[in-house]
């Protein structure tokens, strides 16, 4: 679905350093470009539909005013965008007037009114035992690994990256100690976190669950 949208953006739709324009993505795929508006405490961003399945992408003015001073927020600029696609690539049917589906969602969580609200604690979030049946939240996450980190094309800058630390594997290049290098390359490529180029090596089988996300010195680094 996400590769679908991403040729729809067309050629210029990533660059290396830049990553994925997910602006462009939302513009060429769906028709509209996200408004950045004041947003209630802890929200960064939300997808509004209406009863037509019609989608409004809202993103906090104060997120997008920090992200052009500061890389950790614009990164999480970027996966906020990414997130929100996902919303409207996944859930426009749900608000569809009449639909059966609309009592899946806790009433705390969602209503017709308020769209779906995407708080700091459900963007970004990789690790599935912190869920707590947000399925919705789930999926735009899934879709924003997919648009932000292709799988085709992650896998060859992975290969390449390894190649360049004359390592015959991903495994290798851990062992001789150039994991860290290889995970900050991927960072700066795709322009996403290191946390999420970790979570992404993880789900595509370079690296089993458990100590291994260990790569990097401490955990601190793994927003930069």
């Amino acid at each position: 679905m996400m590769d679908d949208l991403r040729l729809k953006a067309g050629a210029d739709v990533f660059r290396e350093g830049s990553g994925i324009d997910v602006d462009l993505v939302l513009l060429k795929a769906f028709g509209f470009e996200a408004d950045y508006v004041v947003l209630p405490t802890g929200v960064l961003g939300r997808t509004v539909f209406d009863q037509m399945g019609r989608a409004r992408v809202e993103v906090s003015r104060d997120l997008d005013k920090a992200a052009t001073s500061d890389n950790l927020a614009h990164r999480r600029l970027r996966t906020t965008l990414a997130h929100e696609v996902g919303h409207v690539a996944c859930h426009s049917e749900l608000f569809i007037e009449d639909t059966e589906t609309m009592p899946l969602f806790p009433e705390e969580s969602v209503s017709r009114q308020e769209g779906i609200l995407c708080r700091e604690a459900s963007v970004g979030n990789y690790d599935e035992r912190r869920y707590h049946g947000e399925w919705w939240e789930y999926q735009a996450n899934q879709c924003m690994a997919a648009l932000l980190l292709p799988r085709e094309f992650f896998r060859e800058k992975v290969d390449r990256a390894v190649e360049s630390m004359e390592a015959a594997s991903f495994n290798e290049a851990v062992s001789k100690g150039s994991g860290e290098k290889i995970v900050r390359l991927l960072s700066y490529c795709f322009d996403v976190s290191q946390e999420m180029v970790l979570y992404r090596l993880q789900r595509l089988g370079y690296i089993a669950n458990g100590p291994q996300l260990t790569l990097l010195d401490s955990s601190s680094k793994l927003n930069r």
